[in-house]
């Protein structure tokens, strides 16, 4: 979502909206994508969760209005970042070399 990338459903994680009392919207990780409501889908990555929340994707992609709380998926990605390996995506593998 974020960066736009294609993946398959397996290397990427479910979010859904979990709406609040408040005027808040709180995104909640779904990894088992068995929770009911409009998903959407992001890299298991810091760097495309931050894109996400900066282009507004979420709230377009889940066609909600409003702030958006990203900190229980930012919490899970964040402590997986430390269990996976860096996608090939970020790491600039899948960028074609040029020769001359």
């Amino acid at each position: 979502m974020g960066c736009r990338r294609r993946a398959s459903a397996s290397e990427l994680l479910r979010v859904v909206v979990q709406r609040s009392e408040g005027c808040q919207n709180r995104l909640v990780p779904d990894p088992q994508r068995r929770l009911s409501g409009r998903g959407a889908h992001v890299h298991h990555s810091s760097n495309c969760l931050d894109q996400a929340v900066r282009k507004r994707a979420f709230a377009r992609a889940l066609r909600i209005e409003g702030a958006v709380d990203v900190a229980a998926v930012r919490a899970l990605v964040e402590s997986e970042s430390a269990e996976r390996p860096t996608p090939a995506h970020e790491a600039g593998r899948d960028r074609m070399k040029t020769t001359r």
